[in-house]
């Protein structure tokens, strides 16, 4: 359950974090070439990911029984086998990739945040029964590096990996984060300081002073062995990023708008965006449309591309036009609620 309808900064984070995950994988096609491209995406996959766990443990609730059950499997799960199916057929069927069988346990690219985040509210009433429920979950995540068998099936990496982020978030006060303006000067200067360190990080690996990190290490999506790091080392690098992560998200909610606006009520359709998006970047890559891009302006247009997209994926036009593929009433009766962190 989520309050984020009544709260506007919620709505304005997850507007923005919809806005970045878009213009992410927007510049997905462009990482092998263009230097700035990786240095922007790297900087960009150190929070974003872990800023959208947070933001949805925030807006959920420790709640058992068939009631949250259902709610999970209405608002996550449905939709979850409804565009698995639609983006496996698009793969085959529009884009002339060959099938695989392994699509039957693992989600589809973007559709792996669903898997997660329905592990995560599952397990929430068990982790809040536990003395230190962070501390339980940052001893899973750093642990399930060290299983082989703990990869992209069924999300099972990044759910452990990012489980710290949503319990993190789902205990964080309130109060904390909606702090009043007159209390907010130091906060707003030091996160404005974490931003701009980000930026520097970003400048460093974009002129090639800096190598760019590993994606793998930001995706959460393998183990230490995979990454060919011994699992002393793994683990340290997992607790410096969920550290780094957590620094990062709460400059992010202390710098976005509280005030209501078009963002706001981007934020609140945003589930829309998320699903669809996929579609047309995966479509304008297999059309060679990202070849023409090139140098700064190259990636500042798939950038510009990206925000686009996702304004016009989260128009109410849209949203009401496609409401049926992501509240599959027509399939499962009926849906409960909406995705915490997501939006409806």
């Amino acid at each position: 359950m989520t309050t984020a309808g009544r709260i506007p900064l919620f709505e304005n984070v997850r507007g923005l974090l919809i806005l970045l995950v878009v213009m992410g994988h927007a510049l997905e096609p462009l990482l092998t070439r263009e230097p700035l491209a990786r240095a922007l995406y790297s900087g960009l996959y150190l929070f974003h990911i872990p800023a959208f766990a947070f933001l949805s443990g925030h807006l959920s609730r420790a709640e058992t029984g068939a009631k949250a059950l259902e709610a999970i499997g209405w608002g996550l799960l449905a939709p979850l086998a409804v565009f698995q199916v639609l983006y496996v057929a698009f793969d085959v069927w529009v884009l002339g990739r060959e099938w695989s069988p392994h699509w039957g346990i693992q989600p589809y690219w973007l559709l792996w945040f669903l898997v997660s985040l329905a592990s995560w509210r599952w397990v929430l009433p068990l982790l809040r029964r536990l003395p230190q429920p962070l501390t339980w979950a940052v001893a899973l995540s750093l642990g399930a590096g060290m299983l082989a068998w703990v990869g992209y099936p069924f999300s099972l990496s990044r759910t452990f990996v990012f489980l710290p982020c949503f319990v993190a978030g789902h205990l964080m006060p309130r109060t904390w984060l909606l702090t009043s303006s007159a209390s907010r000067t130091w906060r707003v200067a030091l996160a404005s300081a974490v931003a701009a360190g980000l930026g520097v990080g970003v400048c460093t690996i974009a002129l090639g002073w800096l190598p760019a990190p590993n994606t793998q290490w930001l995706y959460g999506s393998s183990g230490y062995a995979a990454l060919g790091t011994p699992a002393l080392a793994g683990m340290a690098t997992r607790l410096t990023l969920f550290c780094g992560a957590l620094a990062l998200t709460w400059a992010l909610f202390t710098l976005a708008p509280r005030n209501e606006g078009a963002l706001t009520r981007f934020g609140g359709r945003s589930l829309a965006a998320f699903l669809l998006h996929g579609f047309f970047v995966r479509g304008a890559e297999a059309t060679g449309a990202f070849a023409h891009l090139q140098g700064p302006l190259g990636v500042a247009l798939a950038l510009v591309a990206g925000a686009l997209l996702a304004v016009l994926l989260g128009h109410p036009q849209v949203v009401q036009a496609t409401r049926f593929l992501w509240e599959p009433r027509w399939l499962f009766q009926r849906t409960r609620g909406a995705v915490p962190g997501l939006g409806r």
